[in-house]
């Protein structure tokens, strides 16, 4: 079998080479942005674009029974299978934001009581609390994470050293937007029961990147963005909610969903809207499990995420992972920081002068740059920006702090 200078063989390279074309992506761009928006691949937006036709030729049938709502119930069980639950506890929302605000806005919190969050949550969920907390009467308690953990007990020992009996509920990423950490959530999960709270799951950049059997967590709620690493269409996310608060959850928006049900899609998004986005979900996911997930995606981008990584180390002078190189708290997106150096600087660089699309990302008083690798990047793209990275530092004086 060929080989190539790259821990792959020529041939599997030229594979992943083929599955980029299947993407819009513009040949001079290196997108390594991934967990921000992820790219629809061509078959699925094709999908899209031909529902829009039929669905326009005529609007009032082919909205419900007669087109897109069995497409949209396919999608949700298609997504149920793939994070291992029942079609019956998913909401179809837009994205991790609305799905947080469901249970957060839609439950009754005790006055007084205490919330426990991490210092590395999502901007919006850090939002949502800080408003709910101001309305119901909460307080808000913060966990330091390090960066990085030795292991995935110090999550545990830093939310354990701030969880108490008043607390209501417990707020976790299970892969965190900032360094790209893997967070054990299912003993998260545990330690929220044992203290009586609600355990509630950020999860956004975990489905498509992570093995998920939302059976086994055990968690009381999980919101994801399908638009990230499942590149699905645009405006297209879901919340999990244990069967338990079925009904017991005050809709955010009032409409059709006003009688109970047993279904969490009484809490989908309600009134007119587009449904094809939902509609795709499905073939969002069957491209992907076509490909093989777990056989071929997965190894693949964890690939690339440890080469990456080792690069980072071997051939930047300042170089410090702050992201784990064991895989058990890693997944596809890398993290680093370079001593000495303007990160976001070097990010300006790196779009005008080479057309690397990365950013630049902090947490307890860091800087390092987050870099998402899905399949449709390669291992030449990682040299590329290594060297891209060097040469900058080099070059340019003002990437350099006094």
């Amino acid at each position: 079998m060929t080989t190539s200078r790259h821990p792959i063989t020529a041939e599997e390279a030229a594979y992943w080479s083929e599955i980029r074309k299947q993407f819009y992506l513009m040949d001079d761009v290196t997108y390594l942005q991934g967990g921000t928006v992820g790219p629809s691949a061509r078959p699925v937006i094709e999908r899209i674009i031909g529902l829009m036709r039929e669905f326009e030729a005529d609007p009032l049938h082919r909205r419900h029974g007669d087109l897109l709502r069995p497409l949209v119930e396919a999608s949700r069980e298609k997504l149920a299978r793939f994070v291992g639950t029942t079609p019956e506890r998913i909401a179809l929302v837009l994205n991790t934001t609305m799905g947080m605000n469901i249970p957060g806005q839609g439950l009754i919190w005790e006055r007084g009581s205490d919330v426990l969050l991490s210092d590395q949550e999502y901007p919006a969920v850090r939002a949502l609390w800080t408003w709910l907390a101001e309305r119901d009467g909460l307080n808000l308690n913060y966990v330091s994470l390090p960066v990085p953990p030795s292991s995935p007990q110090d999550i545990v020992d830093a939310y354990a050293a701030g969880i108490t009996e008043n607390t209501s509920v417990v707020i976790f990423s299970h892969v965190y937007f900032t360094t790209g950490l893997v967070a054990p959530i299912t003993e998260l999960t545990r330690l929220a029961h044992d203290h009586g709270a609600v355990a509630m799951v950020d999860g956004a950049h975990a489905v498509g990147m992570v093995p998920l059997d939302l059976s086994e967590v055990g968690c009381d709620f999980y919101a994801s963005s399908s638009h990230k690493w499942l590149l699905a269409p645009k405006g297209v996310g879901f919340l999990y909610m244990d069967a338990k608060y079925q009904n017991k959850i005050r809709p955010v928006i009032i409409g059709h969903n006003m009688r109970e049900t047993d279904a969490a899609s009484r809490y989908d998004v309600n009134g007119t809207r587009d449904l094809i986005p939902h509609a795709g979900l499905g073939d969002a996911i069957d491209y992907q499990l076509d490909i093989g997930w777990e056989s071929r995606i997965r190894p693949y981008c964890l690939g690339l995420a440890r080469y990456l990584k080792a690069q980072a180390l071997e051939r930047i002078r300042g170089a410090r992972l702050t992201i784990p190189m064991d895989e058990s708290m890693s997944g596809f997106i890398s993290s680093f920081s370079i001593e000495g150096i303007d990160l976001s600087k070097v990010c300006q660089y790196l779009w005008s002068d080479y057309k690397i699309e990365v950013t630049a990302i902090g947490a307890n008083d860091q800087s390092f740059f987050r870099v998402s690798t899905h399949f449709y990047d390669s291992y030449d793209d990682i040299d590329r920006f290594i060297s891209a990275i060097n040469e900058i530092i080099a070059k340019y004086p003002d990437v350099h702090l006094d």
